[in-house]
């Protein structure tokens, strides 16, 4: 009786007990299902594929005390990727009225054909919290989506009067270092986007990711040089040096048929083959640099 009692007190006690939510890497590859349509690699997502995406992700974490971080990444980097897995996990483990903002209507449109509805069709995580799937591809309901406590908006910089009338919880901005100086009304794009966030000043979040443009004008590292600056630091398999990989570590022949990678600490030749191991073991440092992530 005694052990029936605890096992049902153990049971109830599970039951009530406040849900601890995931990381946003935890919860990508518990549920996360890679669609073919909007991606190289099509079935569940694994985080040791690009281990240097975990920290940006996890910085969106409803557990993380960040509450702005900007991301400045090279190209094929899977920036999308990390959005995406963002906005799923916001869906399904920390709701709220939540909003993607893109440069203009072309690359609005591109985004949801090429990653929100490949999303829904291939995550039933998603589709569970979806309040409706019928509505879907209704022309109006295309970039509104609702769901279990919240709400999505799909929105683009060219059109400021409707970003200025919605307030979220949770925000993320693709490619801002494309975003103009000052939008036709005049309003400044980061303090205008800052503001959405205004109604949740204890519980927001906001993610501004993009490659880096002209030196001078770029939007998203100039609030890049505002952030702690981290760059990600990898070990060189010889001395064990922790350093960033940076543009001026790259050697290669006169004719260009051989290139590789100098550690700036032994000089050693860094091979294409050793890359993978030493990205796994990567982690960020606040240091100013060239290419990093940044915690505002």
């Amino acid at each position: 009786m005694d052990s029936a009692r605890s096992i049902i007190f153990t049971a109830v006690g599970r039951a009530i007990a406040p849900r601890i939510p995931m990381r946003v890497s935890e919860w990508a590859e518990k549920n996360r299902i890679l669609s073919g349509k909007g991606s190289q690699m099509a079935g569940q997502w694994r985080n040791d594929r690009n281990p240097l995406q975990i920290e940006i992700m996890d910085s969106q974490s409803a557990r993380s005390p960040v509450h702005e971080a900007v991301a400045l990444l090279p190209i094929q980097f899977g920036k999308s990727e990390i959005e995406t897995n963002v906005l799923a996990y916001a869906m399904c483990e920390d709701p709220g009225p939540t909003m993607v903002v893109l440069p203009g209507e072309v690359s609005m449109n591109k985004w949801i054909d090429q990653k929100l509805n490949p999303l829904i069709d291939s995550c039933p995580s998603v589709q569970r919290v979806l309040t409706s799937l019928a509505s879907r591809e209704s022309s109006n309901r295309r970039a509104f989506k609702d769901f279990e406590g919240g709400q999505l908006y799909i929105e683009h910089a060219g059109n400021p009067t409707r970003l200025k009338s919605t307030s979220v919880k949770r925000m993320l901005v693709d490619e801002f270092s494309s975003f103009a100086v000052a939008l036709k009304t005049g309003d400044d794009p980061d303090e205008m986007l800052n503001g959405r966030n205004s109604a949740f000043p204890s519980t927001y979040k906001r993610l501004k990711v993009g490659t880096p443009d002209t030196v001078g004008t770029c939007r998203l590292t100039a609030l890049w040089d505002k952030s702690d600056q981290r760059l990600f630091h990898v070990a060189c398999p010889d001395c064990d040096a922790k350093q960033p990989l940076e543009w001026s570590g790259l050697q290669w022949t006169p004719e260009a048929a051989r290139c590789w990678y100098g550690c700036r600490e032994c000089g050693v030749v860094i091979e294409e083959y050793q890359k993978t191991a030493m990205i796994a073991q990567a982690h960020a440092r606040q240091q100013a640099g060239e290419l990093g992530i940044g915690w505002v």
